[in-house]
């Protein structure tokens, strides 16, 4: 057992979920540091020092991941990746399972490259038994559902025709991954 405070959290990706986890993560005392090439770093208050990914995966005691599953973020943690970890920190992903190098993953937590992970969602899902992420004492695998509870159903339900509903009274809606495009719209939002 450790303390969390004065610890490094590293956020890959700082979107919404990113930057609720980084406050809850500053109240227990966690140095906040996140890599994001679409984020500037004092966004709403949040705290943060933005760095480079390959600074971010050397410094961080927990390495947090955030991102869209894209062909620039697929595999992003692969061998490349896990090596420039300190071998005491530990993956957490609950973004998207190709984020990972599952093949990747499993040997780095065979060299001990890293101490563990968590992982909500992985790659492939579900995950087979057996599979060498299966049964270690170092690894926590849950079925895809951090973010499930009663009322983040209700609200997801809700969200997506809320933001239809916006589009189509001709505002701007609130969640928007590529702010880019607002000034290209053609309805003129």
């Amino acid at each position: 057992m450790f303390r969390l405070s004065g610890r490094t959290l590293g956020l890959v990706g700082f979107g919404n979920i990113a930057r609720q986890v980084a406050r809850r993560a500053a109240a227990f005392g966690m140095r906040i540091l996140f890599a994001d090439p679409f984020v500037e770093e004092g966004r709403d208050d949040v705290p943060g020092k933005k760095t480079e990914f390959v600074d971010l995966l050397a410094r961080a005691d927990f390495l947090s991941l955030h991102p869209p599953l894209t062909p620039e973020t697929r595999k992003m943690i692969g061998d490349e990746a896990l090596s420039r970890m300190k071998p005491t920190a530990f993956v957490i992903n609950c973004s998207r399972g190709p984020v990972i190098d599952t093949d990747a993953l499993v040997r780095a937590l065979d060299a001990r490259k890293i101490a563990g992970c968590a992982l909500d969602t992985i790659d492939p899902e579900p995950l087979p038994d057996p599979h060498p992420l299966r049964g270690r004492e170092n690894v926590i695998v849950t079925p895809h559902v951090a973010w499930y509870s009663e009322q983040a159903l209700v609200g997801l339900q809700a969200g997506a025709p809320a933001e239809v509903r916006r589009v189509l009274m001709g505002e701007w809606p609130l969640n928007v991954v590529n702010r880019a495009v607002k000034g290209r719209s053609r309805a003129g939002l």
